[in-house]
């Protein structure tokens, strides 16, 4: 996949997004992140403290800005379904996947490695686009249209595609129990009309509406 002619703005944002889902309390945390860009989310945590080491992984560096990479304990590229390393078994406390999954070959090898490279109780975070968004039924339903595109659901990167369902079956078949979901809806819960169509509609509005969806799951 061609990583090289992504904008620069693909490789430098604190996603803050997940970080909200690590509990407040956490401190002193051996993170990993597959799928790191720059660095800049790990190298934001060990700011905070919430990270005492920060392993970052990516498929695609960047030698013609290196000096973006954020100073973190060690940073390594490659391909993430041809790395394996033994040194990480039971290592880190939390381990990040911030849309990562649907570009894998095969997501659920790549699944077990992590399960491998947490520690018991670990935690894994992992944010994915919603393939079930209406902007993508409208778009293949109504327009007869798949075409790929720079960004988003049909990002010509994606090699798969997930539903709510799909993203939550793929980690308990990895052995993980998810503790947390949040749709990228800001506020939904805060919003007693959303909540309440949400409601009538058996939970299918919020699946229409959420381009993304962020698990917190359990390794068990």
């Amino acid at each position: 996949m061609d990583y090289k002619n992504k904008a620069s703005s693909y490789y430098s944002n604190i996603r803050h997004e997940l970080i909200g889902l690590i509990d407040s309390d956490k401190k002193g945390l051996r993170v990993l992140e597959i799928g790191a860009a720059y660095g800049e989310t790990l190298f934001y945590l060990k700011q905070k403290g919430i990270a005492i080491e920060a392993v970052g992984i990516d498929i695609f560096e960047d030698k013609n800005n290196s000096q973006n990479y954020k100073n973190i304990d060690r940073f390594i590229f490659g391909n993430i379904e041809e790395l394996d390393f033994q040194e990480f078994e039971n290592y880190f406390d939390l381990i990040l996947l911030p849309d990562v999954l649907e570009h894998l070959i095969e997501p659920q090898i790549v699944l077990k490695k992590v399960h491998q490279y947490l520690k018991e109780e670990g935690e894994i975070i992992v944010s994915m686009p919603n393939i079930r968004h209406y902007s993508a039924i409208n778009k293949i339903v109504f327009k007869g249209d798949f075409r790929y595109e720079e960004s988003g659901v049909f990002d010509y990167t994606h090699r798969r595609f997930y539903c709510k369902t799909n993203i939550q079956r793929l980690l308990e078949n990895a052995h993980f129990k998810t503790v947390h979901v949040e749709s990228s809806i800001k506020n939904f819960q805060g919003r007693s009309m959303a909540k309440l169509v949400n409601s009538l509609t058996f939970k299918v509005f919020e699946e229409f509406f959420s381009t993304q969806y962020f698990f917190k799951s359990k390794k068990v």
